[in-house]
């Protein structure tokens, strides 16, 4: 009967063929995300929140600014219109 390496999950995510494209994927992402929090620009919080962090297996893009859900999906003015959201996070899916 075969049998499969236990460790072969991390066996591939530390080949440097497969970091190289995990690497290359997430500075896709990362652009597209970029490119629709930089035309949202009015403080510039936004865009300082932003972080793109490429480690050894493991690559994030992430925005850590506070108001970042209703920014992102929408929400509702002091005078109750709706205002849309950016949809950035979705950008980097």
């Amino acid at each position: 009967m075969a049998s499969l390496d236990p460790n072969l999950a991390a066996r591939l995510a530390h080949l440097p063929s497969v970091r190289a494209a995990v690497a290359a994927e997430l500075r896709t992402r990362a652009q597209r995300v970029e490119a629709v929090v930089a035309a949202h620009t009015r403080t510039g919080a936004l865009a300082s929140s932003l972080q793109v962090v490429v480690d050894r297996v493991d690559s994030t893009v992430s925005i850590s600014d506070p108001a970042i859900l209703a920014i992102n999906y929408g929400h509702r003015a002091p005078d109750g219109r709706w205002v849309e959201g950016i949809h950035a996070i979705e950008a980097g899916l």
